[in-house]
């Protein structure tokens, strides 16, 4: 069935509507309870991606190394930029406080235990934004503008956490793995991306802690 048959726009429409609502409504509530970050999202965004899975058994997507590759620099290069984002708001007195906050969600859990836990959450937010928000309209012919939308709704979901570095990391990631998606044909090369960029932002090296006051890093979850 073609995603422009009207069975699909008019099932996959309010479907990703109320997947998107609900993402923000996530991302609201695991940045407000720390204690339940990890919980929160890895089961929230695993399961957002089941609609996607479906289609991807339905649909499989190979894909080849130097994709992959590309993938991974992409959310390397993602990182770098919310890195260098972080640090200029750290400078900040709200800055540190939004920096605090951000360990606290992040550093509550075992270090390789985190690490395990971005595999399913990464794949799942993947599957929701470039398969089933994207690809519902992912054509041969696929305009920049449609990845643009796609990735300004994806930052304002980031924006439910009332801190300004998820919805940057958004916007980089967003459209890094946008564009991937669309000229690699596969989901893929998103996921790459998207592995590398959680894992560098929330388990190792992590971002870096406030300045002034804030408590130093536990080497106990290690």
């Amino acid at each position: 069935m073609s995603r422009d048959d009207p069975e699909v726009a008019s099932t996959g429409l309010p479907t990703a509507a109320l997947g998107i609502a609900s993402q923000a409504g996530l991302v609201y509530l695991s940045f407000r309870n720390p204690r339940y970050f990890w919980p929160l999202m890895t089961m929230g965004l695993s399961v957002s991606g089941l609609p996607g899975l479906r289609k991807l058994r339905d649909q499989p997507q190979p894909t080849s190394a130097s994709w992959l590759l590309a993938g991974a620099a992409a959310g390397l290069a993602a990182y770098g930029v919310t890195l260098a984002g972080a640090s200029v708001v750290g400078r900040l007195s709200r800055g540190k406080r939004w920096l605090a906050r951000l360990r606290e969600c992040t550093q509550g859990t075992p270090r390789p235990l985190a690490a395990l836990l971005v595999i399913p959450a990464s794949i799942g937010e993947e599957l929701f934004w470039r398969e089933s928000v994207l690809g519902l309209r992912l054509r041969d012919d696929v305009e920049l503008g449609l990845i643009v939308r796609a990735t300004l709704v994806y930052a304002a979901v980031q924006a439910a956490s009332l801190q300004p570095l998820p919805s940057l990391g958004a916007l980089l990631l967003g459209s890094g793995a946008g564009l991937l998606r669309v000229r690699s044909g596969s989901i893929w090369p998103s996921v790459a991306a998207h592995l590398v960029y959680a894992e560098l932002c929330l388990v190792e090296p992590g971002l870096p802690e406030p300045r002034g006051g804030a408590s130093k890093r536990s080497k106990s979850t290690t």
